[in-house]
């Protein structure tokens, strides 16, 4: 009988290696049958063999890849209600912060967003180009983390940003 465990040091390697790669963010429409099944006690979760999102709205290229670490005092927020700050060295934990301007939306529903790496730009996408259109991907890569929520509508003028956390 054995116990392997995982280091912490063995993760931040693993932070590391999956920081250097590319990243694009996809938001979806996701499936509105969900809307009615947030208030129970098992609400709609993406299964851990997911590889895309439902039904896609728009690609959109990270705009910050950092290292964070948990702090109850810490300015980076997620969702969950997590708190983070800026790390100045590497550790397990990888902000990918998503920006999308005003008017990138007209009347849209989103309901989840998927995080993918590896993801393959087509030649000449520049590397500022945040909102990406359909020829700009040749790959959406590997879905790292999927994220369902509640429906949350985009008019014209809605700008949206967010930071997901992946813990490895």
């Amino acid at each position: 009988m054995s116990n392997t465990i995982l280091t912490t040091g063995g993760r931040v390697v693993m932070a590391e290696a999956i920081a250097a790669l590319s990243f694009v963010a996809a938001l979806s429409r996701g499936d509105p049958a969900w809307d009615g099944t947030w208030e129970g006690a098992n609400p709609p979760a993406p299964g851990l063999d997911a590889r895309d999102v439902l039904d896609l709205a728009v690609h959109v290229r990270p705009t910050i890849i950092d290292f964070v670490e948990p702090d109850e005092a810490g300015a980076i927020l997620t969702d969950e209600g997590g708190r983070y700050a800026l790390s100045p060295e590497s550790t397990r934990y990888l902000r990918v912060r998503v920006s999308v301007p005003a008017g990138t939306f007209d009347n849209e529903e989103i309901r989840e967003v998927g995080i993918f790496a590896k993801a393959e730009y087509a030649e000449g996408v520049p590397p500022g180009k945040t909102v990406l259109e359909a020829g700009d991907i040749v790959s959406p890569g590997t879905l790292m983390q999927a994220i369902w929520s509640r429906p949350q509508h985009f008019e014209t003028g809605t700008s949206y940003a967010r930071n997901f956390i992946l813990r490895v």
